[in-house]
């Protein structure tokens, strides 16, 4: 039986629930106190790219949801630096399966790629988006995390198959604090197609957000009541 939904209680916030996203990364979660107002990105699984080689891993701690949620699934893929990236055909094919294989869960209401890569590995990313959203249904929207730099200083993004662009604002570095009073000054990044959406994290809350996109929520910490009531409320200052 599902337990009772929590209310969050609170000010009136800037951005709408219905706009804010929970991230649910590898830990145990439960967050059915959120309740239906708030969609939650959950980690369905991560794909490590050594050599040639294409090693899956599914979740391994629970992340407990209620019914009325609305999931987003979060599919990590990372390059072992160890071991210099080969990206053939092959390899290419077996990375958008393992992922496809991933995102195929009925709760899962679109799809989000969390791929960092470096200038020399774009390619590889841009070929996933484009394996994964050509794997897709058509009505399954496609999003994808980035740093912010893609979508400030760079253009290689343009070409991206996906919905929804997130750069996201944390663990940036000195740079990164630049660019974060330049947006609560009311600037903006420079790409247009990275500004539906927008990642931030509960310890490091920017004093102002870019209107009119979808925010998604990292925290370090497991998730609770607490947490969420705090960072509502700093969004909405």
């Amino acid at each position: 039986m599902l337990a009772a939904l929590i209310a969050i209680t609170g000010d009136s916030v800037a951005v709408p629930r219905s706009r804010i996203v929970l991230w649910a990364w590898e830990r145990p979660e439960d967050l059915r106190f959120a309740g239906p107002s708030f969609d939650i990105a959950v980690l369905a699984g991560s794909i490590a790219l050594s050599g040639e080689t294409v090693a899956v891993t599914g979740r391994r701690y629970p992340a407990l949801v209620s019914l009325e949620q609305r999931i987003v699934g979060v599919v990590h893929v990372e390059i072992d630096r160890r071991q210099p990236l080969v990206w053939s055909p092959l390899q290419r094919a077996a990375t958008i399966a393992r992922i496809l294989t991933l995102a195929d869960n009925p709760r899962f209401a679109e799809i989000q790629i969390d791929f960092e890569v470096r200038a020399s590995e774009r390619q590889a990313l841009l070929d996933v988006l484009h394996g994964v959203r050509a794997g897709l249904a058509a009505e399954r929207k496609l999003s994808m995390t980035a740093l912010a730099s893609w979508c400030n200083t760079e253009r290689w993004l343009a070409s991206a198959p996906v919905d929804e662009i997130v750069p996201m604002l944390f663990r940036m570095g000195p740079t990164g604090e630049n660019l974060k009073r330049r947006l609560a000054e009311g600037g903006d990044f420079a790409a247009r197609n990275c500004r539906n959406g927008i990642g931030v994290a509960t310890d490091t809350p920017p004093d102002r957000l870019p209107s009119g996109r979808r925010v998604y929520i990292f925290s370090p910490r497991p998730w609770s009541p607490e947490a969420l009531d705090e960072i509502v409320k700093e969004l909405g200052k």
